[in-house]
């Protein structure tokens, strides 16, 4: 069985100078000071040979190649969810954009079709879930969400239940909120419903960050959550550049999947200088 969690990169737009630095004044008080170590607040760039149209004839082949069956993404924008649905028949996706008119940026989970996906919801990582376009006060601009999903393995004979998520890229405490958050949301579907439970997501935080220590921690713990990525090195590559390189991608399981696990891989794959995406999306295999 193989699990992926991909960031799939939404094209950033170049913007001038004055774009810029409005967006950035408009950010809420305090935001920037307690951006942490993972803000980079350079003036955007485009993609250039990385850009959407020139990656997505690469990525549909490594799928189709690969075929895991569960896929968890970030970064889809309406357009780039188009192209995989019409390209990946072979899967069925569920999510929707993080914006107040379910627009925008969002994770997806992609459920291979030899499975049964029983349910589906998301909500906002925010004080108030259940408004589309919601976040936390001290925040990027940026809400974000969590898709969760159910999914039975006809083969294994189980439910699990799936989560994909995307934290904030600029603030540390708002990670730590909307983490703790989806941890508390977690407990309560456990003690509602136990089920094995697969958590994926672009969490923008590295293993030692504070906002991790939750999960590694006694939250987790609970939860009976394990890392199944505690060696794969650098995930976020920035299209190969060195400066840049950090681990902040991540596949957590409980029982079965922690016995069950066999090895976790990157999908490097590069041709040209192109890349799949600035992300490696991390493959997690298990045998049962």
């Amino acid at each position: 069985m193989k699990i992926v969690s991909f960031n799939i990169r939404c094209d950033i737009q170049p913007k001038s100078d004055e774009e810029f630095r409005k967006m950035i004044s408009e950010l809420p008080e305090g935001t920037i000071e307690k951006a942490g170590p993972q803000a980079k607040l350079r003036f955007p760039k485009g993609d250039g040979i990385n850009a959407w149209e020139f990656r997505k004839e690469l990525i549909i082949p490594k799928i189709k190649k690969e075929l895991p069956e569960i896929i968890g993404f970030q970064e889809l924008l309406p357009h780039m969810a188009r192209f995989m649905r019409e390209n990946l028949p072979e899967y069925t996706f569920v999510g929707h954009g993080r914006d107040s008119d379910y627009g925008g940026e969002r994770p997806m989970i992609a459920v291979r079709n030899d499975l049964e996906l029983l349910s589906y919801r998301a909500f906002w990582l925010s004080p108030t879930p259940e408004i589309p376009g919601s976040r936390f006060e001290i925040q990027s601009q940026c809400p974000r969400t969590c898709a969760v999903a159910e999914v039975y393995f006809p083969e294994e004979k189980m439910i699990v239940r799936i989560y994909d998520t995307h934290l904030d890229h600029l603030c540390s405490e708002a990670r730590e909120a909307g983490l703790r958050q989806l941890l508390e949301v977690m407990k309560e579907d456990q003690e509602r419903k136990p089920l094995p439970v697969l958590l994926m997501g672009d969490f923008n935080a590295a293993p030692t960050d504070p906002e991790m220590a939750q999960i590694y921690g006694a939250a987790g713990k609970e939860l009976g959550l394990s890392d199944m990525t505690p060696d794969t090195g650098i995930t976020f590559h920035g299209y190969g550049n060195p400066e840049d390189s950090i681990k902040i991608d991540y596949i957590f399981a409980s029982e079965p999947f922690i016995h069950a696990h066999k090895e976790t891989v990157l999908w490097k794959d590069e041709e040209n200088g192109r890349f799949l995406s600035d992300h490696y999306p991390v493959e997690a295999d298990f045998t049962f």
